[in-house]
């Protein structure tokens, strides 16, 4: 496990990979939020950054979007396993999150 502080972040994960020239990486992070609904209650986010043959970079961060440690660790392994790039990571957020 990797543990990295960013500001008020403390990266928790990180993963890179590489496929078709481009390399990915992906963060996992958590925070203690101060927000008076969720106060002191561990927050995690996740980031996907590609940097593509040429140079080109791309990164999106969906910020504060699990409480559960567990859940997080589970999403953070479906998106490194299925290669999300930031373009699609909303939207596998959103499709994970579906309720049937």
């Amino acid at each position: 496990m990797n543990k990295a502080t960013l500001g008020s972040k403390t990266v928790i994960r990180e993963e890179r990979t590489a496929k078709d020239g481009a390399e990915y990486t992906y963060r996992l992070f958590v925070k203690k939020s101060e927000m008076v609904a969720s106060f002191r209650l561990p927050l995690y986010s996740v980031s996907v950054e590609m940097t593509d043959a040429l140079g080109n970079r791309t990164e999106a961060t969906l910020n504060d979007v699990f409480a559960d440690v567990g859940k997080a660790h589970n999403f953070f392994d479906y998106i490194f396993e299925n290669l999300a790039t930031p373009l699609n990571l909303p939207y596998v957020l959103e499709d994970v999150m579906k309720v049937k």
